[in-house]
């Protein structure tokens, strides 16, 4: 968490994506880092994102749940800025490694990872803008500033929105697996008619009916996300082609586990 009120700091666009909104604490508009672990990093200069109607959008939400003005805009200054420290380090974007097909760890978004992982803390909706909800939609905003294309963006806001409302556990927690149950009955009901049709698979119900519950199920568990509806349509329909990918990818990885383990027995370095 930080203080932005340092106006003396030498704030330059990121030369990365200059036009993004972020603005570093560097004359060369560089973000360093410094390796301190297999995973982990030190950022070593602060930065912070300038998007005004971000900020205002920020500003207003914070002020429409009871927060007074000047008390919005000072956690909103928090938010929107990161200065590091040893307590806040950071592995960039958390991508599986069998996920990085679609996306790496680091790239247009990884300032907006950052910052989103530093407002991310143990405790749900603990972050400086009270909510957690508002911590991913803020992720989202920034990796729009920075040119995140639009499906991808939205793929990302998705999978962190997904952890927000499964970290908040009581009735949140079971609304993720409510949903989960609906979009692979909606998944496996695509599958099926696609094979039914394609492959001359069997079928016990009418192949329209397997279409019709493979349309209607996303739309209809995509409420049980509450403010965040966008991301479980969004997932569901990104998890018919990228599920399969990532089984792919992950079934390759675990096969590699399994040759490397075998080498190090067999003594080669």
């Amino acid at each position: 968490m930080a203080d932005s009120s340092d106006t003396t700091a030498a704030w330059r666009p990121w030369r990365v994506a200059e036009k993004s909104g972020f603005e570093v604490d560097d004359p060369r508009g560089v973000v360093g880092l410094i390796q301190i672990d297999k995973k982990q990093f030190w950022v070593t200069n602060a930065f912070r994102f300038n998007d005004e109607s971000v900020v205002k959008m920020l500003t207003d939400r914070l002020i429409r749940d009871g927060k007074g003005t000047e008390e919005a805009r000072d956690r909103v200054d928090d938010a929107r800025t990161f200065t590091p420290s040893e307590e806040n380090p950071t592995d960039l974007a958390s991508i599986p490694r069998y996920m990085r097909w679609f996306e790496s760890s680091y790239g247009a978004h990884t300032l907006a990872a950052i910052i989103h992982d530093d407002l991310i803390v143990k405790k749900p909706n603990a972050g400086p803008l009270d909510s957690d909800t508002l911590s991913d939609r803020f992720f989202r905003e920034m990796m729009k500033s920075a040119g995140v294309p639009w499906l991808k963006r939205w793929i990302m806001w998705a999978a962190v929105a997904l952890r927000s409302r499964w970290a908040a556990r009581g009735r949140r927690r079971l609304s993720v697996l409510v949903w989960i149950l609906l979009a692979a009955t909606g998944i496996v009901s695509a599958v099926w008619a696609f094979g039914s049709t394609v492959f001359d698979w069997s079928h016990p119900v009418d192949i329209w009916l397997l279409v019709v519950i493979a349309i209607f199920l996303p739309f209809a568990a995509a409420p049980l996300w509450g403010r965040q509806y966008g991301g479980g349509l969004v997932a569901a329909i990104a998890a018919l082609w990228i599920l399969p990918a990532a089984a792919l990818g992950g079934l390759g990885y675990v096969v590699y586990l399994i040759l490397e383990r075998g080498a190090k027995r067999l003594g080669l370095s």
